[in-house]
């Protein structure tokens, strides 16, 4: 697509489908600051988005947001992909629910005019797959290697088949500290070390 012609805004998508298995709960669903994780990415994303799907497995976390299913895959990959089907040929902007201090500030940058095909967050720790930018053929790709069984973003990305841009270094610290933007939370010890 020509960077002359406007493209359809990202749509945003909280990724709130997996096991929670390392939690022993339901992570979509704990409290933080009074609001759900999954209510919490969603409000994030609608800052930085005009429509906000939530890739649950269909299970209607969000009281009155549009729930996808999982579209073909295992893990992140299959809410990506379940959210790409419901929105064909659109960029999707993603964001873990698990991140609970990625600021809307962050997402609007990452949904904002890009060049490539992927626009992800990177620092001393790596890629954050789950707070990035997906347009077309990034998507196309992951289904790609969804059919051949790999479910795997950060290999995706890292392929060399795709062009995928970094946000980094002084762009990325402009939102503050990587180590505080990128917190996840996998574990009961995790939540307890919240600031």
């Amino acid at each position: 697509m020509s960077s002359s012609v406007p493209r359809p805004t990202a749509v945003g998508v909280v990724l709130a489908g997996g096991a929670s298995r390392r939690m022993g709960r339901d992570k979509a669903r704990l409290r933080l600051a009074g609001s759900s994780l999954v209510e919490r990415a969603a409000e994030r994303l609608r800052e930085a988005t005009a429509e906000v799907l939530v890739a649950d497995r269909g299970r209607g976390l969000l009281p009155g947001g549009a729930s996808v299913p999982d579209g073909p895959g295992a893990g992140p990959a299959a809410g990506i992909l379940g959210a790409a089907g419901a929105r064909p040929g659109r960029d999707l902007l993603v964001l873990a629910c698990d991140l609970p201090y990625v600021p809307a500030a962050l997402l609007r940058r990452l949904s904002g005019p890009v060049a490539g095909d992927a626009l992800v967050p990177r620092w001393r720790r790596g890629i954050e797959p789950l707070c990035a930018l997906y347009r077309p053929p990034a998507l196309a790709a992951l289904a790609a290697a969804a059919s051949a069984g790999r479910f795997a973003l950060h290999s995706l990305l890292r392929s060399g088949d795709l062009d995928v841009r970094y946000l980094e270094g002084s762009e990325l610290a402009a939102f503050g500290s990587a180590d505080h933007l990128f917190v996840n939370l996998n574990r009961p010890e995790d939540l307890a070390r919240l600031p």
